[in-house]
């Protein structure tokens, strides 16, 4: 789909219960004022569930209009086929619990942000995963996470958040009896595997910010699988944990990964499937991967598209440069209240003050040129504080983890400062850029001694 195609409508449709009173009170003006300030007729409708939303699509649109969806992961779920079958675009607007649909496509958690940042960015073409003929964007998972779903307490939910979602897990990961699977990956031979999970994902996050892998894409063609062993204990559960956490699982010795477009799966028992935090089907399964099938609103972060008429050089990185500069801040911002040792926390304090004036500085330096295109949100790494205070209650080494979780994120980070040419750039952003990277590296050698420290 082109912009030409666009009528020019947005039909907003809120959850009637994820919205302040206020909103319910004034038609929700300050979020249909980002629409109409951009220039689209905004029609808003209070809704009490997915399938009154299913309704309105069906019956209040018609092919070209941008339907501005309020929910969380099991709404987008629920909405995603009608949307693809009337031809109109899909808008997320983060009001769930998780939101890793939205945080996938790099919106930013506060609803009227998000709008800010798609309708002024671009469109998009992304994969939409399907499992026995039902869809799904995120990840679909067998096993701990779907038996946990049944577990979640509802009033731990609304008070914790995503953290509900981790107590569930553990109990079911003491509970639940491991799954024997006969798996099918295309490419790959038939494995008979003895599993506590299998997860396959579409999207970068899952579970309430779990990331299976860094580059994963919800446009990149690919399914990415991720299997846990029954002979895994617990103490190696938290490993896997702690990756999903803070970098990779395909780095870990622990679980098996693969990729691949289709996955069937056997068992001699229907076990449930869960599916953007709802059951949506039960085994045997065939998953089956649908390429550029929904067209969305994304904000520029994600497409990669810096608009503005002032051009410059390798606009792309130096806008990833900023908002991960600024990630990064954050992130040792919320660890400076969890770390327990004082030289980490020393650490954290002081660097975290450097790069929040670097990154204020290369924010001023990069606004004639429209970068950077979004910033990331504190509200997510608040999340991530509170997730990292209930591990350290069971690990005895989070300050280690938590160091070499950093150290993962300075690494790519110093490798797009390496390959991204300084000496062409404006002398400001050349000199704020070479101070980053000093500091960076000066970073990297404090949190390498604390891991090491640590260990120790």
């Amino acid at each position: 789909m082109e912009n030409s195609d666009l009528t020019g409508k947005v039909l907003m449709l809120l959850t009637r219960t994820k919205v302040p009173e206020k909103w319910r009170r004034d038609g929700a003006q300050a979020l249909r004022s980002v629409f109409e300030d951009a220039g689209y007729q905004t029609e808003l409708v209070f809704c009490d569930g997915p399938e009154a939303m299913t309704g309105q699509i069906k019956t209040n649109t018609t092919s070209g209009d941008i339907v501005a969806i309020g929910g969380g992961d099991g709404t987008i779920n629920a909405v995603i086929d009608p949307i693809c079958q009337s031809g109109t675009v899909l808008l997320a607007l983060p009001l769930g619990t998780a939101n890793d649909f939205a945080r996938s496509l790099k919106l930013p958690d506060d609803p009227i942000q998000a709008a800010q940042a798609a309708i002024n960015g671009q469109l998009a073409q992304l994969d939409i995963g399907r499992v026995n003929g039902k869809s799904f964007v995120n990840a679909a998972s067998i096993g701990v996470p779907a038996d946990a779903r049944k577990r979640i307490n509802p009033d731990l939910k609304r008070w914790t958040g995503a953290i509900s979602y981790a107590v569930a897990n553990w109990q079911s990961w003491h509970e639940m009896t491991p799954l024997e699977l006969d798996v099918t990956c295309a490419g790959h031979d038939q494995q008979h595997l003895k599993l506590r999970q299998l997860t396959v994902t579409n999207g970068q996050y899952f579970g309430g910010g779990l990331r299976p892998r860094e580059n994963k894409r919800l446009d990149d063609g690919k399914l990415h699988v991720f299997a846990i062993r029954a002979d895994v204990d617990t103490l190696s559960g938290m490993d896997i944990g702690a990756a999903l956490l803070f970098g990779s699982v395909d780095e870990s010795e622990l679980a098996l990964t693969m990729e691949c477009d289709e996955i069937h799966i056997d068992c001699a028992e229907p076990h449930p499937i869960l599916a953007d935090g709802e059951i949506i089907s039960k085994l045997p399964a065939t998953f089956t991967l649908d390429r550029a099938a929904l067209t969305v609103f994304a904000p520029n972060a994600f497409t990669g598209d810096a608009p503005g008429e002032n051009d410059i050089p390798d606009a792309d990185a130096l806008n990833d440069i900023t908002i991960d500069t600024e990630d990064l801040t954050i992130r040792l911002e919320a660890i400076y209240n969890i770390a327990s040792s004082p030289q980490f926390k020393a650490v954290c304090h002081d660097e975290s003050r450097k790069l929040r004036g670097i990154v204020r500085q290369l924010e001023l330096d990069l606004r004639p040129y429209g970068l950077p295109l979004s910033s990331p949100d504190p509200d997510f790494h608040s999340l991530e504080t509170l997730r990292d205070k209930a591990l350290s209650w069971v690990l005895n080494d989070l300050d280690e983890r938590l160091a070499t979780g950093l150290l993962n994120q300075i690494a790519p980070l110093l490798g797009t400062l390496e390959t991204c040419p300084i000496d062409d750039k404006p002398d400001q952003i050349k000199s704020s850029l070479l101070t980053l990277k000093s500091t960076l590296t000066e970073l990297e050698g404090q949190l390498s001694a604390v891991s090491s420290t640590e260990t120790g």
